[in-house]
């Protein structure tokens, strides 16, 4: 025997102990003797100079018979970013159905004098990431229409649906105020986050205004921008600090010109989400001619002792994905893989409870759950490791179920027209013919989905990049020469070599 065959031999040992972990891909211990022309064009685009110190993995399978037509680094973990979402939503699709609704529902005390309730009202809230202002006006609306113009005792808030912790692994690696890292609670509205608006003053010199929406008690600013005349160029900075009572307090200074009508926005994380979803409901209820006496407080509801007034059914599951994944909002995963946690392992939802999910999924289509690393659902920061290949048979099992892959194929991006991806792979084979999720990180850059060949084979693909220096658009160069490969792919032309899949249960 060869000392190369003997190597090759030893290394595949190896991997299947788990140990090896230096980098090389699955196909590498193929024999590569006469690699197909899908393997040749592939590996030169691998062999670019950008990717010399960059961590890649690429995995290619058909989804006719998951056959693997590449692999480079496939089956090593990766930081997936984003792509974390596409694991998310397929459980929370397989165990919930396309059709499940988020309900919130509003009780109030049963004794009633006219049309003031002697006693409290009550919001049982069930984790719906999709309620928004316009949406509690509804429930307001529908409070007034039930008869009630007062509430002599509190608005009591029952989130026990999740536990109260608002913030899940990955936040602390965060610094600042953004959106995309906002809290996360049973009752939450507006992706718990508010928007704060700067318009010129009245006359050059005087102060800028500021509109919070919405505008509850949680919300302060200090605004210090002046007006100057037409013609000048507006320069504002914006501030967030967290007050003492865990409420947001933004500061404006710099200046903005008169004729600056439309004025600049920004929207920023909040901290305490039922309270702020409470206020913001309170507020809505005063516009609708509906006054609480009391105060917002959390408990839980005793069903018996209520009568129901008002209900909020979201959109389905199904729907809600598709927002999700097109545009890649942490906030809703989050809230799905708690909503999936507390539906599938009982309540309250929990970040543990969701990765014990996400685990059964992974072990129920094949994959041994312990060979990732899970921490969050949406995949934000370093806190979560899924393999190329995992993608890719995940993206192959949701495909082949009739009842999900409509819903599951129809959330991705589509190459040049919609979500994350739709001003990439211009000009491209892949535009109209490839459907992806993005993900982005500092030092990281992922696409993984579909691609239809230029023969309609449908391949399921995985490119993940780890560690990374300089602009994420060289990444995404790369990511979207692979996609223009894919797209005019003819399968027939690697008839005669492509190989077999290796077997998931191996990992």
């Amino acid at each position: 025997m060869t000392f190369p065959h003997m190597l090759k031999q030893y290394l595949v040992i190896f991997f299947v102990f788990g140990e090896f972990v230096a980098g090389i891909s699955y196909a590498a211990l193929a024999d590569t003797s006469d690699p197909t022309p899908l393997d040749r064009e592939l590996r030169s685009v691998l062999n670019s100079p950008v990717l010399e110190r960059v961590l890649t993995g690429v995995h290619v399978r058909r989804l006719s018979d998951g056959k693997t037509l590449f692999s480079h680094n496939g089956r090593r973990l990766f930081n997936p970013a984003s792509n974390m979402k596409l694991l998310t939503t397929a459980a929370a699709l397989w165990y919930l159905g396309p059709s499940y609704r988020f309900r919130t529902q509003v009780r109030r005390s049963r004794a009633m004098a006219g049309r003031t309730v002697k006693g409290d009202l009550y919001v049982e809230a069930r984790g719906d990431p999709t309620l928004t202002t316009e949406n509690l006006f509804g429930l307001a609306n529908q409070i007034a229409l039930a008869g009630v113009s007062a509430v002599q005792g509190n608005l009591v808030i029952d989130d026990t649906f999740f536990d109260q912790v608002t913030e899940g692994p990955g936040w602390d690696q965060e610094v600042g105020d953004h959106a995309y890292n906002a809290p996360i609670s049973a009752f939450s509205v507006n992706f718990n986050t508010f928007v704060a608006r700067v318009i010129p003053g009245d006359r050059p010199g005087a102060r800028a205004k500021i509109s919070l929406w919405p505008p509850v008690e949680s919300l302060s600013s200090e605004v210090t921008a002046v007006t100057r005349g037409k013609n000048t160029r507006t320069r504002l900075w914006f501030g967030t600090s967290r007050r003492p009572d865990d409420g947001v307090r933004i500061t404006v200074r710099g200046h903005i010109a008169k004729d600056d009508t439309r004025g600049r926005s920004l929207r920023r994380r909040i901290h305490k989400p039922t309270q702020f979803a409470g206020e913001a409901l309170r507020y809505l209820l005063k516009i609708r001619g509906v006054k609480i006496e009391g105060k917002i407080v959390q408990a839980s509801i005793d069903e018996q002792r209520t009568t129901l007034v008002a209900r909020r059914v979201s959109r389905p599951l199904g729907a809600i994905v598709s927002t999700l994944n097109k545009y890649s909002n942490n906030f809703i995963a989050e809230q799905i893989l708690k909503t999936l946690a507390a539906e599938v392992e009982g309540r309250p939802g929990t970040w543990e409870k969701g990765q014990i999910v996400l685990k059964r999924f992974l072990s129920e289509i094949g994959i041994k759950p312990n060979r990732v690393v899970l921490g969050n659902g949406s995949g934000l920061n370093d806190v979560n490791r899924l393999t190329p290949e995992q993608i890719t048979h995940i993206l192959q099992v949701m495909h082949s179920r009739f009842e999900l892959a409509p819903e599951y194929v129809s959330s991705l991006g589509v190459a040049g027209e919609s979500g994350t991806i739709s001003a990439r792979f211009e000009d491209t084979a892949a535009v109209s013919r490839l459907r992806a999720k993005t993900g982005t990180l500092t030092g990281v850059s992922a696409l993984s989905g579909y691609v239809a060949t230029i023969d309609d084979e449908l391949l399921a693909f995985s490119v993940i990049m780890n560690n990374y220096r300089g602009r994420a658009r060289t990444m995404w160069n790369i990511q979207e020469r692979i996609g223009a490969i894919l797209a005019q792919h003819r399968y027939h032309d690697d008839l005669a070599t492509t190989s077999s899949s290796p077997k998931l249960e191996a990992q």
